[in-house]
């Protein structure tokens, strides 16, 4: 029996492994009819842009949806760099040896597009250098969490773009609560349906509350190289920040945190009198309480936008949708219709924000484009 399930087993990775030849990567699909390869935008700042992948284990704290392992996190970091010729990383898998991650989910998010195998070339290249040396420093950190059901390659590049601008960036997945996290470098997947507890929505986001603590009291722990580089004094976090108002403070309370930026497209987000706050893709209309508008706020607000049109998808997907027009009706109910607005928002947004509140640069560095608004509260 036990030879039966090797031999089986030994089949399935042969397969896995024939497949990961067959998957067209690096943009370069030549050779490959109708294969589509999507680009992100480049990065604006001065800075080429270095990319790292690890992993990070929480010793002491058991994983609540499998609590015979230890909690573990995957991180991408992306970086100011000394590029030189190191490789560009490559999209959703990046930046080397995670191929199974993509096989467990390409399939699945193909089928729902309406797409066929090999139409859309989920490994194009980045601008992100694999593991290039790090650019002097030292510089602000931002750690970014995806909202659940999210991947953290869906923030590549609004990673690449603050990067660019000067800061370590830090995009975590949260096992259990993403589509697909592969422990890099063992090549395990998890998946939502490997766990063997059921955990309920608060406890998820009370895990993420924690992930997220354990991994800003362990930034100078995280590689060597990079140490000196990161400054753990000034740390911005962005993406998903907390259920509510109660987990918010938790967050602002963390040591080193000095700015929040919620871009998960949640219309009403209540803020924290202790740290600056941006909101991306909220609406102010839904903010009237006094005790919600405490210290500086932001908030912004993009007609036609949704919280998929917040991430890579918004671009990504888009440009899928201009190559095959039968995923634009999926497309569309995904990422809203205002693109590049919505994905250019973001990206410009925070940036502007972490610039003030992390850099010290002058008020008035955040600013928005036609067909957006903003509204400022600072009290």
């Amino acid at each position: 029996m036990r030879r039966r399930q090797l031999t089986s087993a030994l089949v399935a990775l042969l397969l896995a492994g024939i497949t990961m030849v067959a998957l067209p990567r690096y943009g370069d699909t030549a050779g490959w009819r109708d294969t589509f390869s999507p680009a992100l935008p480049p990065p604006s700042g001065a800075h080429d842009v270095g990319v790292r992948r690890m992993r990070l284990v929480d010793h002491d704290r058991r994983d609540p949806w499998r609590p015979d392992d230890d909690r573990t996190l995957m991180l991408d970091v992306h970086y100011p760099a000394d590029a030189g010729s190191r490789p560009l990383a490559h999209y959703a898998v990046a930046p080397a040896l995670t191929e199974f991650g993509c096989l467990a989910w390409a399939p699945g998010e193909e089928r729902r597009l309406g797409l066929l195998p090999d139409e859309v070339n989920w490994m194009f290249r980045t601008r992100s250098h694999e593991w290039a040396p790090p650019a002097g420093g030292p510089f602000p950190v931002l750690v970014g969490s995806p909202p659940p059901g999210v991947m953290r390659t869906a923030y590549t590049g609004i990673a690449e773009e603050l990067a660019s601008h000067g800061y370590v960036v830090v995009t975590v997945d949260h096992p259990f609560d993403a589509p697909a996290v592969d422990l890099y470098p063992t090549r395990r997947v998890i998946e939502p349906t490997d766990a063997v507890a059921t955990v309920s929505r608060a406890d998820a986001d009370a895990t993420r509350i924690a992930d997220i603590a354990y991994l800003t009291s362990r930034l100078t722990d995280l590689d060597r190289q990079l140490s000196p580089a990161l400054d753990p004094r000034r740390i911005g976090l962005f993406g998903w920040t907390g259920a509510d108002g109660t987990q918010r403070a938790r967050l602002a309370g963390l040591p080193g945190v000095a700015g929040i930026a919620d871009t998960t497209g949640a219309t009403r987000v209540t803020g924290t009198d202790t740290v600056p706050l941006l909101v991306v893709g909220g609406s102010p209309d839904a903010d009237q309480s006094g005790t919600e508008r405490r210290g500086w706020r932001a908030t912004v607000t993009i007609p036609g936008a949704s919280p998929r049109s917040l991430t890579d998808d918004g671009v990504v997907l888009t440009q899928i949708a201009r190559r095959y027009p039968r995923a634009e009706p999926v497309v569309r109910r995904d990422v809203g219709s205002a693109q590049p607005l919505a994905y250019r928002t973001v990206r410009r947004s925070l940036v502007g924000f972490f610039d003030q509140h992390l850099n010290g640069a002058p008020a008035g560095t955040l600013a928005v484009e036609s067909g957006v608004t903003m509204d400022v509260v600072a009290s």
